[in-house]
């Protein structure tokens, strides 16, 4: 099956089509029902909210990647896109990893779908090549005790974009992935929720799942 017209694939599409939790600009990272259930503090939903291209950047793209081209969705995620990087220049350099990796992941799908008018491109990679140096965190001392900006946030293989740019950094992250897995085979979470304890010691099990499947296909595809 074509990727684009995979099931899950369309049916993103109708929901970005559809203008749910969406404002004219951005859409919403969270929303009202994330205080109905146990959620971590970051999640937690105000009704004042800082405007933030996560996940719209990333949005964006995946809609110029898979939408089709003559569709109304197709032509908001083009304007989106524009948007998305005049805000990235204006606000240059970004302080959330997060929000970096979404304009990662907009300059990847621009890429993948070769659409290369909307913005300038060589431009684009040169600021987010900047940006993610910026935004690693080179303190190595923090990485299995804090929450910290890792390459592998950006970086999935050694044919990435910006692999050679971060080659020492990105392989040393092989490195310590072998090094810090604990004798079950899993990896310690280094983040935790203030609230919902009881529900949270199944959410962390949940995560050292999800990090088991990302390390080991970072080793693979980056030490191997």
């Amino acid at each position: 099956m074509e990727e684009g017209k995979h099931p899950v694939v369309q049916d993103i599409l109708r929901y970005l089509e559809s203008g749910k939790d969406f404002d004219g600009k951005v859409w919403a990272n969270s929303v009202s029902t994330n205080n109905d259930y146990p959620h971590a503090p970051w999640w937690n939903y105000t009704s004042e909210q800082d405007q933030s291209y996560n996940p719209t950047a990333c949005m964006a793209g995946f809609i110029v990647k898979y939408a089709d081209r003559d569709s109304t969705v197709y032509k908001l995620g083009c304007k989106l896109a524009r948007e998305s990087y005049k805000y990235f220049k204006d606000n240059y350099p970004l302080d959330s990893m997060h929000t970096v990796s979404c304009f990662s992941r907009l300059y990847e799908y621009l890429t993948e779908a070769n659409v290369s008018e909307l913005i300038d491109m060589t431009e684009f990679r040169g600021m987010l090549s900047s940006q993610i140096k910026e935004i690693i965190t080179y303190d190595k001392n923090k990485w299995d005790i804090e929450y910290v900006c890792k390459p592998s946030l950006f970086i999935g293989s050694k044919e990435d974009e910006f692999y050679k740019d971060n080659k020492e950094i990105a392989d040393y992250e092989c490195e310590f992935i072998i090094k810090t897995q604990e004798e079950d085979g899993t990896w310690a979470i280094t983040w935790a929720w203030s609230e919902y304890q009881e529900e949270w010691a199944i959410s962390k099990n949940w995560w050292k799942c999800d990090m088991i499947i990302k390390n080991l296909k970072y080793i693979n595809h980056v030490k191997g």
